[in-house]
C-alpha cells in the first residue's frame, strides 16, 4: 500500500513536471516559427494548466476507468472554485471585475451544467464529446476576437504574452518529446495505483479521483494563486480558476469522451456533478452581490469545500 502511495505520488510529479517542460518547449517551438506570444497564451499555455487532467482522464477513458476519467474533473472544478478562489480571497480581498461576472462565469455554468446534463443518460457519448470539444475551440476563438477589439486585455487572460526564448529546433522538440513522455507514464501511474488504492480501501475509484488525484492535477492553479497573491494581485487567480474548469469540461472531458464513451454512476450524476453545478451557481451569485470577496467569503467557500470531502468519504 505504501508502494502504491509513492508510485501515485511519483505520478503526479510527473504529470506536473512533463506538463511545464511540455509548454516550455511548445512556446519556444511556436516562437521560433513568428507565432505572435498571443496565440501562443491563448493556446500552449492554456492548454498546459490543464494538461494533467487530459492525460489522466484519457487514460482512464482508454482504460475503462471512467470514474477516475469524470472523478479528476469534477474534483478537479471543485477545487478550483471553492479551494483556489477560497485560498486567494482569504491572503486578500479579490475584487471580481464585470468580465469574469457577465462573461466568463456564464460560460463556465453553461460548460458544467452541459456535462450533469450529457451524463443524465448515465453515459457521455462521442457525439457529446464532440460538441464539448466544438465549445473549447469556439471558447478560444470568442477569446481571440474579444483581445484584437480591446473589449478584453491580456492581463484579464492571465496568459503568459511575453516573447518565448527562441531555442534551437531540436531542442523545442526533446522538450516536447519529454513532456509527453512525463505526462503519459506519470497518468499511467496515477490510473493504475489509484485504482489499487481504492479497491484496498474498499471505496471507489471515483472517490481516489476525485479528491487525491483531482487536488493533485489542480496544483498549478494552486501555485499560480500563491504567485498571484504574492505579486498582491489575487484577482487573477478567479480568472484563472474559472478558465481552467471550462478547459476541463470543454477541453478534457470532450475529448477523453471522443476517445472512449464514459459511463456515468447513478449516485455520481444524482450528489458530486449536482454539487459542482450548485457550487459554481452559488459562486457566481456570491460574485454578483460581493463584488470584494474577503476572508470571510474565502473561509465560507473553503469550509464548503471541506464538508464535501466529508460527505464524500462517510
Amino acid at each position: 500500500m505504501i508502494l502504491d502511495f509513492l508510485l501515485l505520488t511519483l505520478g503526479l510529479l510527473l504529470l506536473l513536471v512533463g506538463a511545464d517542460v511540455l509548454v516550455r518547449g511548445a512556446r519556444a517551438l511556436a516562437g521560433r516559427f513568428g507565432i505572435s506570444p498571443l496565440v501562443i497564451g491563448l493556446t500552449i499555455v492554456a492548454f498546459g494548466t490543464s494538461a494533467p487532467e487530459l492525460f489522466v482522464s484519457v487514460t482512464a477513458a482508454l482504460r475503462g476507468s471512467a470514474d477516475i476519467a469524470v472523478g479528476n474533473i469534477v474534483g478537479s472544478n471543485l477545487f478550483n472554485i471553492l479551494m483556489i478562489i477560497g485560498i486567494a480571497a482569504c491572503i486578500l480581498p479579490v475584487h471580481i471585475s464585470n468580465s469574469v461576472i457577465k462573461r466568463e462565469m456564464p460560460i463556465m455554468l453553461i460548460a458544467c451544467w452541459l456535462m450533469v446534463w450529457f451524463s443524465s443518460d448515465l453515459i457521455i457519448s462521442r457525439w457529446q464529446g464532440i460538441i464539448l470539444t466544438v465549445g473549447i475551440l469556439l471558447y478560444l476563438l470568442l477569446q481571440y476576437v474579444l483581445i484584437q477589439s480591446g473589449k478584453l486585455s491580456v492581463e484579464e487572460m492571465v496568459i503568459e504574452v511575453e516573447q518565448p526564448k527562441v531555442d534551437s529546433v531540436w531542442k523545442c522538440t526533446l522538450f516536447i518529446l519529454i513532456g509527453i513522455v512525463g505526462l503519459s507514464f506519470g497518468s499511467d501511474l496515477i490510473v493504475e495505483h489509484g485504482s489499487i488504492i481504492a479497491r484496498a480501501w474498499g471505496i471507489s475509484e471515483f472517490v481516489i479521483a476525485v479528491s487525491l488525484v483531482a487536488v493533485g492535477t489542480s496544483l498549478p492553479e494552486l501555485a499560480t494563486t500563491a504567485v498571484a497573491a504574492v505579486k498582491g494581485e489575487p484577482d487573477l487567480a478567479v480568472g484563472n480558476a474559472v478558465g481552467s474548469n471550462i478547459f476541463n469540461v470543454l477541453g478534457v472531458l470532450g475529448p477523453a469522451a471522443i476517445i472512449q464513451p464514459l459511463r456515468v454512476d447513478l449516485a455520481v450524476l444524482h450528489f458530486d456533478m449536482l454539487f459542482m453545478g450548485l457550487a459554481c451557481l452559488a459562486v457566481w451569485f456570491l460574485m454578483i452581490f460581493h463584488r470584494n470577496m474577503g476572508r470571510f467569503a474565502g473561509l465560507a467557500l473553503i469550509a464548503t469545500y471541506g464538508v464535501y470531502m466529508w460527505q464524500t468519504f462517510s
